[in-house]
């Protein structure tokens, strides 16, 4: 179904879960199907419109089988259906699909992108640039009523900036307005190279109508730090479609390179002892200090603005700074990543770095779990594992954050977790959905999503059968 793609080079790229979506995406050979139809290379694209119905619909995935986008309904967790969205790209046009994110009005959506056989950047402008070397690029689909069509367009070519990376997790504030993290160089210029280079920011996304629109940072006066990485922004649902209210909850993920140095915030990657000695994991690769990833969560206002400047914002928990916390992967980062906010506000979902829990003393040992390539035992990417909080009234962790559970060893990482909420006649439970993914040599490879009733458990997973190798799981909600 999909092969290695050989030797992974380490980097200082947007979130390894990330990372491992695009060179998934780039090893699986999927049939061409004609269906779509490129109208201006690497910028537009017209498929045929396939609704989501929200009776039926709950969420969405990127199916490795074929490169597709489909929508589930994880109340149905025994059922094999699902219903195709977006028709795959690469076989036909080159463009991969990985994490999707839809509007409340669910007419819509933002798509994380790549081509995998784009021209790489080599240290100065070059024939890449109109694919963006390949980088992650975040991609609008709209549903053209006239037509029929679903209709995608490259941001990147449409105000964001070719040589620029939409680090690509989105999310809708209300139909018209959306966020998500990005950075951007100009095209005749150079990018970074070291990781205080890589201080991606919020950015929003303002629709007049589905082609006139402006990309633009949001908030800056409040948000913007250029001394930050800016990870994972997740909003909770509108409850309206056209407009923010007040109140309205946003998780956001970030690291700063100003960080006082301490040992509960910065961790040395690629040396062989947690301290920065013993020599290095990867041979060739540079040994360098990373700091830590945390979660805040903001409210906004009425009208989209958040109430308090980042200066003045806590994060929702102190990120566990153990041995087993600090051992990275082949992409240099650790703490609390990939966060989600519920549809009420008031608890949230975190990702979190761990390595091997069975070798705490082997700072090398998160890049033996997880491999992206099965023949190479240091290709791993450590684990992201989903921990789970309600929030207090200042939107901060109330105790410690829960950890689901998982049943392997080494444990499977279950990055990218969102919340549904499954009504019946009985009431709503809410559920936390995530991927699964298990990498070991010799062993059978493992990528599916699964779901977890949190009031019946955290050890109360239920792996969906529609999505039996597939990854980035995301809600679907919509509101009237």
């Amino acid at each position: 179904m999909f092969h290695s793609c050989g030797v992974l080079e380490p980097g200082f790229g947007s979130f390894g879960g990330i990372v491992a979506l695009a060179l998934v995406a780039a090893c699986w050979s999927p049939t061409p199907t004609g269906a779509c139809r490129m109208v201006v290379a690497d910028e537009e694209i017209r498929c045929p419109y396939h609704p989501i119905d929200p009776t039926r619909h709950n969420v969405v995935f990127a199916d490795l089988a074929d490169d597709a986008i489909r929508a589930a309904d994880v109340g149905n967790p025994d059922s094999a259906s699902s219903d195709l969205v977006f028709d795959p790209l690469l076989a036909d046009l080159g463009w991969t699909a990985l994490a999707t994110a839809f509007a409340p009005d669910l007419r819509r959506a933002l798509v994380m992108r790549a081509r995998p056989d784009c021209p790489p950047y080599t240290g100065s402008p070059g024939p890449g640039l109109g694919c963006s070397y390949g980088r992650i690029t975040l991609w609008l689909a709209y549903h053209d009523r006239t037509t029929a069509e679903w209709v995608h367009l490259n941001l990147a070519r449409r105000g964001l900036g070719r040589n620029s990376e939409a680090h690509g997790w989105s999310t809708w504030l209300h139909r018209d307005l959306a966020l998500f993290n990005g950075i951007v160089f100009p095209d005749d210029g150079g990018f970074y190279t070291r990781q205080e280079e890589n201080a991606a920011q919020v950015y929003a996304l303002r629709f007049h109508t589905d082609r006139d629109f402006t990309i633009e940072p949001f908030a800056p006066d409040l948000l913007w730090r250029a001394d930050c990485l800016t990870g994972r922004v997740n909003a909770q649902p509108p409850r309206q479609q056209d407009r923010c209210f007040d109140g309205q909850r946003v998780s956001l993920v970030r690291r700063c390179y100003s960080e006082p140095l301490h040992p509960e915030t910065w961790a040395w990657w690629n040396t062989a002892s947690a301290d920065g000695a013993g020599g290095a994991c990867l041979a060739g690769e540079p040994a360098f200090r990373v700091p830590v990833l945390r979660t805040f969560v903001m409210e906004l206002d009425a009208s989209c603005r958040p109430k308090r400047p980042f200066a003045a914002m806590l994060p929702a928990h102190v990120p566990a700074s153990g041995p087993v916390q600090r051992q990275m992967g082949i992409a240099p980062e650790w703490g609390d990543m990939l966060s989600a906010i519920s549809a009420d506000g008031r608890y949230l979902a975190m990702a979190t770095n761990m390595g091997d829990p069975r070798r705490p003393g082997d700072n090398c040992a998160g890049m033996n779990i997880n491999l992206r390539d099965p023949t190479n035992p240091m290709s791993g990417e450590a684990d992201r594992i989903t921990h789970v909080c309600e929030l207090d009234s200042s939107l901060r962790c109330i105790g410690e954050p829960v950890r689901l559970g998982t049943v392997l060893t080494p444990p499977e990482s279950t990055p990218l977790p969102g919340f549904v909420d499954l009504f019946s006649a009985n009431g709503f439970s809410r559920h936390v959905v995530f991927s699964r993914r298990w990498s070991q040599a010799g062993g059978a490879q493992i990528n599916d999503v699964v779901r977890v009733d949190l009031e019946a458990g955290p050890n109360a997973s239920v792996p969906l059968r529609f999505g039996r190798n597939a990854v980035a799981i995301l809600p679907v909600t919509s509101s009237r």
